[in-house]
């Protein structure tokens, strides 16, 4: 018999029942829910997330504590159970178990989230909804989208999101028109983080909007051998904290030389552990990467281009087109190492 909704339906009213208590008693009630996420968290990458959480929540003062109390303020109860929940459950806790059986069976390595660089020209544009749905029978419930000024077909994506309501959408902006078009969005996308891009930050007014609006949202910045000091330095660290995005998304440039990407990466890991900021840092390639090695032994990403067709890992051919299937496409770029020795 398959309990996973009667899981799912606990998890909701626990969760549901943490964020009122956080209102009322911040510190305790924050506990609780890490302890709530011990009891539910199974595998081994939540067991080890909410292990690390509990030894950072004994200090009482924990400038974590001021960031999800932020988060509680700031977004819609509703918006952060179900974010919450699309995330912790359905694609770390649910999809994790059903992409290591996947993997187990087929010798492939399943990524758990999908990167998709929109904002490019496609002679075809892929169809999200499809690979939506190819993902989530695969296990994959996380989907980062880079949209900007050439984005194709923008409101069916958003559409599609919208459908979506057991996935987490992270909607990474990458310009300053689309930062305003996402922060005027009028429709209800409680599964949606929205990301603005920054860089000093410079788009406070998009920030405002989105506080005011209720949203989770983030900030995310590009960086390089160029700028790469200045965004992980404290005058910016302590600009975004003031402008209250509770996360900061760093993603290399396609020109950032290796050794940029590795102390870039390293540093994000400095900052978490010192815990100076009420603000959580992610290296997105590297961290998606991390999840997926503590996911699956193997480490693997993937990202697909506006057209459907692998950017990472290259070697795909293009005459496959983007009729080729989610799981066709996994089959042949992403073999297990340890199964293919």
């Amino acid at each position: 018999m398959d309990n996973q909704p009667v899981i799912k339906a606990a998890i909701q009213s626990a969760v549901s029942k943490g964020i009122r208590d956080i209102r009322r008693d911040p510190n305790r009630s924050i506990r609780k829910l890490v302890d709530l996420g011990m009891q539910f968290g199974k595998g081994r990458n939540q067991k080890s997330f909410f292990t690390d959480a509990q030894s950072v929540l004994k200090n009482s003062n924990s400038v974590y504590y001021a960031l999800v109390t932020s988060l509680i303020r700031n977004v819609d109860p509703q918006t952060l159970e179900t974010f919450g929940i699309n995330i912790g459950y359905m694609s770390w806790t649910m999809g994790a178990k059903m992409i290591r059986a996947y993997e187990k069976e087929r010798g492939v390595n399943v990524p758990w989230a999908i990167l998709l660089r929109c904002n490019m020209p496609a002679a075809k544009p892929l169809d999200l909804s499809r690979l939506v749905a190819e993902g989530q029978a695969l296990g994959i419930f996380a989907y980062f989208l880079f949209v900007g000024s050439q984005t194709e077909r923008l409101a069916d994506m958003l559409a599609t999101v919208a459908q979506c309501h057991t996935c987490a959408f992270f909607l990474m902006a990458e310009d300053a028109a689309t930062n305003a078009r996402l922060a005027e969005l009028d429709m209800a996308l409680p599964n949606a983080m929205f990301l603005p891009r920054g860089g000093a930050p410079e788009y406070p007014d998009t920030a405002d909007t989105l506080c005011r609006k209720k949203r989770i949202f983030s900030l995310n910045c590009e960086y390089s051998a160029a700028n790469a000091d200045w965004l992980l330095s404290e005058p910016f660290l302590k600009s975004v904290v003031e402008r209250d995005y509770p996360f900061l998304i760093l993603t290399p440039a396609d020109t950032c030389d290796p050794e940029t990407r590795a102390r870039v990466g390293a540093e994000v890991i400095a900052l978490r552990a010192a815990g100076r900021y009420p603000l959580y840092p992610i290296d997105l390639y590297a961290d998606v990467q991390r999840v997926d090695h503590i996911i699956s032994d193997e480490s693997c990403m993937l990202m697909l281009g506006a057209d459907g067709l692998p950017i990472y890992p290259a070697g795909i051919g293009q005459s496959y087109g983007a009729e080729l299937s989610l799981e066709a496409l996994i089959r042949l770029s992403m073999p297990s190492v340890r199964r293919h020795r």
